[in-house]
């Protein structure tokens, strides 16, 4: 059962939502939000529904087993090939990203898909996702991977990753960086999305480097 399954659970045993958001100690507005089925990464709120759930928040916010999550060691060395330097990067899920994209100092182990072997692609920090939605097509696709870089400086025009705050939710988006006068926003190149100012409340988590084309 999901989050808001096991809410919708709760609220059927007689609780209202601002009773049970109080006993798990986050915001009305994030009950319904999720019950309104938007994305919540807020990490701290996961450990506090899963306290009050009494489960592993990693379970509960995917659905994998503790024991059944994939845990790797960063490689250290790249090497050359007849194509050009290759180096290993790690495949994270979007709720995974905070592992590397929050941190100054890599972890020496952490919870990924798999490693992705990629040519020329630069960075200690560097990692590789899978694009989650449309709002960037046609450039970007569905589960098309992309390599970010969490080091390098964005500008105008350029693709990044960042965390879009709005009131108590939060999501992660895949947009592009557009400046107009004094303002930045996050640009989607799906028309059906709207763009979205940024506020002192988001953040930039990597600049995107490379698109690897489905073929």
């Amino acid at each position: 059962m999901n989050l808001k399954g096991l809410i919708h659970r709760e609220l059927g045993e007689g609780l209202t939502e601002k009773e049970l958001a109080s006993l798990v100690g986050v915001p009305i507005r994030t009950i319904t939000n999720i019950l309104a089925n938007k994305t919540q990464d807020d990490p701290q709120v996961w450990e506090k529904f899963a306290k009050y759930f009494r489960m592993d928040a990693d379970f509960l916010r995917t659905g994998i087993s503790p024991r059944a999550r994939t845990t790797v060691e960063l490689p250290v060395n790249a090497h050359q090939s007849t194509a050009g330097r290759i180096q290993q990067f790690p495949l994270l899920r979007w709720d995974q990203m905070h592992q590397i994209a929050t941190r100054e100092i890599l972890p020496e182990v952490l919870h990924a898909e798999a490693m992705i072997e990629a040519t020329d692609v630069s960075g200690t920090r560097t990692f590789a996702v899978k694009v989650q939605d449309d709002s960037m097509e046609p450039l970007f696709s569905k589960e098309e991977m992309i390599f970010v870089n969490p080091d390098l400086e964005w500008k105008h025009d350029d693709y990044v990753i960042a965390r879009h705050r709005d009131g108590d939710s939060e999501a992660m988006l895949l947009r592009q960086v557009k400046r107009i006068g004094a303002q930045c926003i996050l640009h989607p190149l799906n028309r059906k999305y709207a763009d979205i100012p940024v506020t002192s409340q988001d953040a930039v988590w990597g600049k995107v480097v490379r698109l690897r084309k489905n073929l």
